[in-house]
Parts: structure tokens; C-alpha cells; sequence
């Protein structure tokens, strides 16, 4: 019997969180993937893309592996009760509980996340660390028990891979590899804020800051 992938995607999200690992985990013989939103209406990506979600908040099949995929601001989802509560009992009935970029933090607000080790977007580890129960690894892809978070956005890659090495085999997760052809040579070298050179980082700091209005504010309040 395939195993239920469900990715909640959301308007203005970072497509490639939710399409990057469906690419990959859909080409699955175990494994039926599948989208949902809170609503079927076409929402639009950060760049413009548009999504239309196979299922809405009340029609969507129970996971066994739910995914979060996030976005530059995920406050929209973090704010609406409707969307954390579907996404808690998804998580709570769901065998294991995933996500890639931000989607940590839309897991962290439903509480999800509570007594495991998590990893997001380096430029989100300080707001997820403000989830006193949630213990922040800086790592790729964190594993703990049923818990699988990965870090921003490419990241998802490697968070698919490992998803199936784990719930399939490790010979899946290489087939994949090789099917994908999947070998890493960044050209610049500067996919990380410890080997990014000041001005870079300092200049993606700022536009992240700038896209993530209202979320620090509302990250600190729901911990307060």
C-alpha cells in the first residue's frame, strides 16, 4: 500500500520548498504525493508561479508523511487558526512529521515540533530558537525519530533523499540520486552565511528582513 505525502503549500511561498521534494518523492513507486492548501483557488509563488492544491483544508486524505514547505514569510500561515489546527492533527495522526525552509516554523506554531531537534533557513534558526521546546541544530537535514526538517530551500533536495533512505531504503534514495542526477558543484561557493563574504551576507540579511515583515514581532508574542 503507497503511503500519503501530503505538502501544504501557501501564496507567496518559495515553490521549490513544496516542488523540489515532490519531483522526487512523486517519482516513488511507495509513495502517493499529493498537495493541499487552504484553498483550491490558484495562489501564486514568490516569483509568480501558479499553484492549485489537489486538496483544501477540509478535504485533504490523512498523511502518513506530512511536509511543510516555507516561504520568506510564512505569517500569514502561522496566524490563521484554521490552517495551524488542520496542520496539528495532520502531524499528530501522521507517522512522520516533515519540512523544508521556514515550513519549521509553521510546524513550531502548531506545536509539532516540541521536544525534537529541527533545522530551517540559516536566516530563521533565531526565530525558531525562540521555541523554548524545540532544540536547533545547525545541519542540512536534522533527523530526530519522525521528525525530518531540512534547512532553506535546496536543502529540500537532500531532505527528499533523505526521506526515502529512510522510509524506503538506502537503494531508493541512490537510484534517485543517480535518476536526478544529483552532484552539487555550486559555482560560488557562497551557499552558506559562514563562508559568504560580509557584503553578500549582509545585503541577504537585509532582504529577508525585509520580506519577513511582522514575523519576528509575532514569533516573540506567541512565545511570550
Amino acid at each position: 500500500m503507497k503511503q500519503n505525502v501530503a505538502i501544504y503549500i501557501w501564496p507567496n511561498m518559495t515553490m521549490m520548498d513544496a516542488l523540489g521534494p515532490h519531483q522526487i518523492l512523486g517519482y516513488m513507486e511507495e509513495f502517493n504525493v499529493y498537495t493541499f492548501a487552504k484553498t483550491k483557488d490558484p495562489i501564486k509563488s514568490d516569483t509568480g508561479m501558479t499553484l492549485v492544491a489537489d486538496y483544501d483544508l477540509t478535504d485533504f486524505p490523512q498523511p502518513d508523511i506530512l511536509i511543510a514547505a516555507g516561504g520568506a514569510n510564512p505569517l500569514s500561515e502561522m496566524a490563521d487558526e484554521a490552517v495551524i489546527t488542520a496542520i496539528r492533527k495532520a502531524g499528530e495522526n501522521a507517522g512522520h512529521v516533515t519540512s523544508v525552509c521556514s515550513g519549521a516554523l509553521i510546524l513550531a506554531e502548531a506545536g509539532l515540533l516540541n521536544g525534537y531537534k529541527a533545522t530551517t533557513h540559516w536566516a530563521f534558526k533565531h526565530l525558531l530558537r525562540q521555541y523554548k521546546e524545540i532544540e536547533v541544530i545547525d545541519e542540512r537535514v536534522v533527523a530526530d525519530r519522525n521528525r525530518l526538517t531540512g534547512g532553506g530551500v535546496t536543502a529540500g533536495i537532500d531532505f527528499a533523499l533523505t526521506l526515502i533512505n529512510r522510509v524506503i531504503s538506502p537503494e531508493a534514495a541512490m537510484t534517485a540520486e543517480l535518476v536526478f542526477e544529483y552532484r552539487p558543484e555550486p559555482p560560488m561557493g557562497t551557499g552558506s552565511p559562514a563562508v559568504a563574504p560580509a557584503p553578500i551576507r549582509e545585503h541577504v540579511e537585509g532582504l529577508i528582513t525585509a520580506m519577513s515583515s511582522g514575523l519576528p514581532e509575532f514569533v516573540a508574542a506567541s512565545n511570550a
